[in-house]
Order: structure tokens, then sequence, then C-alpha cells
């Protein structure tokens, strides 16, 4: 089936001095009563346009987006209501205006206005910049296909209609079940628009379209006559990425000896395809991680006795790539709990609160989990949007119990946000089109590490870290030794602490007193190393004894571990932090294992040579 149709809108001339209201007008309304409200419209402060189609001298026949908008603003300015609608009360208002002096109602075609004598056009080209373009679900005026066209140098030219031929491609439905307008731009301006539904078997697909006064092209120059297609609200599945032709079969010109000249450009057509709205306009949620300082694990500090509010859990940012905003009403996240009694995370947690960029825009209390130490914690009624390629850091925070109620220190808790929680039925995100985003459009995760809970404890920080070579060259003929060092700050918080003295060789995440390190090397293993430690403190304490360095509360050291190395073979080796052992034991006994970020606390590698 060939579909031909033209897209057009026609000048009436009036000498009308003022509106007459007869019918009521609206979106979507033509005809002549139309032109005299746009003339209205421009003889006062809410003009239409300021240039181009519809502005002073340019009123069009067709009631669209900018006719609406000067009817709203010229209601709001007179005490109407602001509908856009065109009844008795605004018809009435409008009908005091005097446009007699508007130089408007001169809508006459001044042939003298071209410049030249005989002319034609030199040369017709299709726009490389449009092909296989997506015409989305209630996406407005996608250009689909375009037309250069380049007058000779013997006069100026008036295009006056354009004759668009429309072939199905692999679509199945009339051309009215895809678009509901189809416009036509000259050079960037709107020259003409018409119904969907008017490409039908009536004009036998075919249809010549009458562009309006201003598609003129000067001798010598180039202009641009560009397709472009609305999408309809609502496609059927069935009729997405189906394909439709489009082909500039003839156009129309006059020159300035007023000659008209109807030929075919000769050009080839270009196919374009009807998209969900989500495909045509490439929507993708992507989640990630967000701030390292919250979402890390850390230790968190809580009360013995009373609730500690508004703690910073988890944070994770959301973009949304493409050309779509994103409507986002309800996000769940999972809450994970690890007791050392129970199993709840309502044991740790009363209320949970959801903050995007700083404000909070959601709050859930938290709900007995029973014997399961996972909770799906779903923000609901957010209504909040995220403009197209923005992104936006999210932040889940929480009211937490003291230790006196069921929470207990040590406890860890964890928050996740990704592919499973995305997948929920409760996670409610939708396009501009107000469709559902499927699973492929939402990509990501950001699972935060377990945070430990704690009344009383201590805080690390790191400081630096160094690693150097000892060359030792001497008739023995002794290996390199190496000298690690690393340095942090430890602070204690609600009650004083003390740190093992002793500096231990672990391995494997071990867990045993004091501060522990471990290395990574190139050779097989140590086996035949030379392995030495010392922790020190850059300051003294009359508690510290011989076991343990003491941490006055709320005040701050800075500790060292200087570790060397003296390989049996030639290596590469680099030194790295495990744990810190602490407590309130003032012998080496103490159980607590500080082993939060410690991804930080390494040096750099060194190479070893054995003699």
């Amino acid at each position: 089936i060939v579909l031909a149709a033209v897209v057009g809108v026609m000048f009436i001339a009036t000498t009308a001095n003022a509106y007459t209201h007869s019918v009521t007008l609206k979106m979507g309304s033509t005809g002549s009563q139309v032109m005299e409200l746009q003339k209205a419209l421009n003889a006062s402060s809410c003009k239409v346009a300021s240039s181009g189609v519809g502005s002073s001298g340019m009123e069009s026949t067709y009631f669209g987006g900018l006719t609406k908008a000067a009817v709203m603003c010229y209601q709001s300015a007179n005490g109407l209501t602001a509908d856009g609608v065109v009844g008795p009360m605004s018809g009435a208002k409008l009908a005091m205006v005097d446009d007699s002096n508007d130089d408007s109602n001169d809508d006459s075609n001044d042939d003298s206005d071209l410049q030249g004598g005989a002319g034609s056009v030199e040369s017709y080209t299709l726009l490389s910049g449009m092909s296989n373009e997506e015409v989305g679900e209630d996406e407005e005026d996608v250009q689909v296909a375009g037309l250069e066209v380049e007058a000779d140098d013997g006069s100026d030219l008036e295009f006056t209609a354009v004759k668009l031929v429309f072939d199905e491609g692999s679509a199945a439905s009339d051309f009215e079940d895809y678009a509901t307008e189809v416009s036509v731009w000259f050079d960037g301006e709107e020259v003409a628009r018409v119904d969907g539904d008017e490409f039908n078997d009536n004009n036998n697909w075919t249809k010549t379209v009458s562009l309006d006064n201003g598609a003129v092209v000067s001798a010598g120059e180039t202009a641009e006559i560009v397709v472009a297609v609305s999408g309809i609200s609502n496609l059927d599945s069935n009729d997405a990425t189906d394909t439709w032709t489009v082909d500039f079969r003839s156009v129309r010109f006059v020159d300035a000896q007023n000659a008209s000249t109807t030929e075919d450009p000769g050009v080839a057509t270009r196919t374009f395809s009807f998209e969900s709205f989500a495909s045509a306009t490439d929507v993708e949620l992507k989640v990630a991680n967000g701030d390292e300082d919250i979402w890390e694990a850390h230790v968190l500090n809580v009360d013995a006795t009373d609730d500690t509010d508004g703690v910073a859990i988890h944070s994770f940012t959301i973009e949304a790539e493409g050309d779509s905003d994103l409507l986002i009403d309800s996000l769940p996240v999972t809450v994970t709990s690890t007791e050392a009694t129970g199993n709840d995370p309502a044991d740790l947690v009363s209320a949970y609160y959801l903050f995007a960029d700083g404000e909070e825009i959601g709050s859930e209390t938290s709900v007995d989990a029973g014997a399961d130490s996972s909770e799906v914690v779903v923000f609901d009624d957010l209504d909040f949007t995220i403009e197209a390629g923005d992104e936006i850091e999210f932040e889940v925070r929480a009211d937490f119990n003291s230790i006196a109620d069921d929470l207990d220190a040590g406890d860890l808790i964890a928050v996740a946000f990704g592919e499973t929680e995305t997948d929920l039925a409760t996670f409610d995100v939708e396009d501009e089109a107000g469709e559902d985003l499927i699973d492929a459009d939402k990509t990501g995760t950001a699972t935060g590490q377990s945070h430990e809970v704690r009344d009383s404890g201590i805080m690390l920080e790191f400081v630096s870290a160094s690693a150097t070579r000892a060359a030792i060259a001497d008739a023995a003929g002794e290996s390199d030794t190496g000298e690690y060092k690393i340095t942090f700050k430890a602070t204690a918080f609600d009650a004083d602490a003390r740190i093992d003295k002793s500096c231990e060789h672990g391995g494997a995440n071990a867990a045993g007193q004091g501060v522990e390190w471990d290395e990574t090397i190139s050779a097989a293993d140590t086996t035949g190393w030379t392995l030495g430690c010392v922790m020190s403190s850059s300051s003294t304490d009359s508690e510290d004894t011989s076991n343990v360095f003491e941490v006055d509360e709320d005040t701050t050291r800075t500790f060292t571990i200087t570790v060397n190395l003296t390989p049996d073979e030639d290596s590469y080796a680099e030194v790295f932090l495990e744990s810190v052992n602490w407590g309130t034991a003032t012998d080496d006994t103490n159980a607590n294992y500080y082993t939060f970020n410690l991804g930080d606390y390494k040096t750099d590698s060194q190479f070893l040579n054995d003699m």
C-alpha cells in the first residue's frame, strides 16, 4: 500500500478589525476563526509567536501549542480561568481587542518581495543526518527526512507546496494508528501541519501540501525542507518497530516573475520506524555505589541507653540515561543484619529514611522480620523525578536502637539496592510516556558493606605508607632488606580503649592478638624469609603498659608498624594491614578486631634481591 501525505496550513485573508466569537476553540481546532483568534492575541500582550508561523503577519488556521499558551496567558491576565479553551467568556473579552492597526491583516503574497528574474532549483539533496530515525510514543515532531534545495543565481524562490509519499515497510496498520500529526519545516520554521487521520483511502494516500508564506530561499543560497512525525501516545505493542518510508515526490515553487514550477526532486526515500517510548529515547536507569565514606564498611557509633537517629548507612546513585525523565514512585532496599543474639534488622533499627541530594523524600518504620535476617524496606509514594541526563545521589539513613534494647555491640548491618531490588514489583519507575521500565533498561548494583555498631570503640584513619630497600653488598653477599612502614591514627569514642602492642604476621585475614599485617610477594612463598615487625606510637600515655597502648576517650594517637623483610629469593613484595586488636583489658587478651576500610593501609611494591 502506498500512502501519499501532504501537510498544510492555509492562510485566509480577512478585513475584520476584531475577533468575533462564534464557536469554542481549543487544541486541534482549525479554520479562519483560529486565524482571527491569533490576530487578536498578537494585538494584545500575549502574542502567539515573535517570529515565524503564528507571529504577526503569519497567523495560521491551526490551534496548536503556541496558540494555547497565548490564550492561557491572556486568560490569566484578564482574570479568566486559564485552561487554554476559548469559550464565550474568553471570546467576549478577546472581541474587545482592536487589531485594525495590526499589520497581520495583510496576508497577501507580494511577489515583489522576491528578487531577480526567472529562476530554478540548481540541485536537490537528501540530508544525510536523517536515516532510520525512531518515532517514539508521544514524541512530538521527530524529524524523519530532510531535503536540501539550492536556488540558482537567477532568482529568489518561494516554495509553496510539497507532495509527500509514505509507503508501508513492515507496517500492517493504518498510518493514524502510528502517528497523530505530520509537520513540514523550512529552515527550522514550521510551515505546515496535518492530523495523522488525514492519511487515508479517500485521498489515495497522496496529498499535496500548501506551505505557509515565508518559505523563501535567496538566489544562489540553500534551504532545508524537513518532514517531522509525532507518535501516538499508546502505540500497540504489535506495531512497535514497524517501519515506513517517506518520499519527496514533488515540490512547487515560484520565482520573482511569479512563474510557478512543479518538479520531482528525484531523490531516494528515507526509512523510519515507530518505537515504544523507552526504546526511541534510549531510556536506561543506571545504579552505582555513591559516597564510599558511607557505603564502605565502618563502625557506627550508637548509644548505650538512648536511640541514635539519622545515621547514614548506605549511599548510591541513580542516573537517568537517555532522553526521558524518570518518575520513581516507590523504591525498595534490602537490609541485612548479623547479630550476636537474635536475627532481625528490627533489633537494630526502628525507622529508615530515604534522601535524594540531601533532601528527605521518604520514610518507613522497620518491621519485625521474625527469623529472617533480611528485611525489604519499601519507600513508597515518592513521586520523585530524575530529569533526563541527571544523576541523583541517594542516602539511606536509620534510627538505631540503644544497646539497652535488642541491639548488641558488634552487630553488623548492610543495605543493598541493585539488580534484585530493581526487579521487584515494588520498584515503581516510569518514563515520560507513563510506561514502566523493562528489566533490560534497569542496570547496575549498589551493595553496601557491613557496618559494625558499637557504643564505644576505636576509629582508624590512614596517614601514610612507604617501602624502602637497603642493599647490602658485603663479602658475605647478604640479601636486601625491605623496610615497610604503615602509619595510621586511632581515635577512641565513648570510652578509653587499649590497643595491643604486639605486631603479628597474619595471613588469610587471621584474627590473632595485636596488630596483624601480611604481605603480597611474587615469590612462591615466604618460607626461608626473615620477617620482623615493631609497632610504635608518636606519643606516650601514662597508662601505657608493656602490653598495650592507652587511647583515652575522645583523643587520637598516631601509630606506625615497621616491617622488615629479607628474602631468600628475588621477589617483589608489598605489605598491608589486616586488623587492629583492641579492647579494655590492660594485658594482651583484648578480643575486638577493627577490620574496616583497610584497603588503603598498604605500601607500594618493592623489589628485593636475594644475594
